[in-house]
């Protein structure tokens, strides 16, 4: 869905308004549940113990337990990759960056809320160079 459709003819505040609502009420609550399910199958990876042909009998079947409710990944590469715990750290770490960026983006929006519209793009980074700067652009 599109809110540009609704954002661009809003107010000032009514635009500190919904970025804050879809910070609380959209990002983190979809960062907070691809979180979990992430950390699942990473918990579910660090805790799953690997069968052994050398281990006893009732050790085997008590991994079997295990295993039967884990989760596997199971690559279709002739090597075997066994590198899927990494996507699943990043994963969980992707999750981490978008809460603090919704954090971020509700604190900006809450600040420029209370000094009103005269703080409008205050608080922007439009990656340019300052006033005076213009002949060292392009030598670093």
């Amino acid at each position: 869905m599109r809110v540009d459709l609704f954002y661009a003819g809003a107010k000032f505040r009514t635009k500190r308004v919904i970025d804050m609502f879809g910070a609380l009420f959209f990002m983190i609550p979809f960062a907070i549940v691809t979180w979990l399910y992430g950390w699942f199958f990473l918990w579910r990876h660090l805790v799953t113990p690997n069968p052994s042909a050398s281990d006893r009998l009732e050790l085997l079947l008590r991994k079997a337990r295990l295993l039967k409710w884990n989760v596997e990944t199971i690559g279709f590469s002739p090597n075997g990759f066994n590198g899927y715990f990494l996507f699943k750290i990043l994963l969980c770490a992707f999750c981490a960056m978008v809460i603090l960026q919704a954090i971020s983006v509700f604190y900006r929006a809450l600040l420029e809320f209370r000094e009103g519209p005269e703080s409008e793009d205050k608080y922007l980074d439009r990656d340019t160079l300052g006033e005076g700067e213009e002949a060292y652009e392009g030598t670093h």
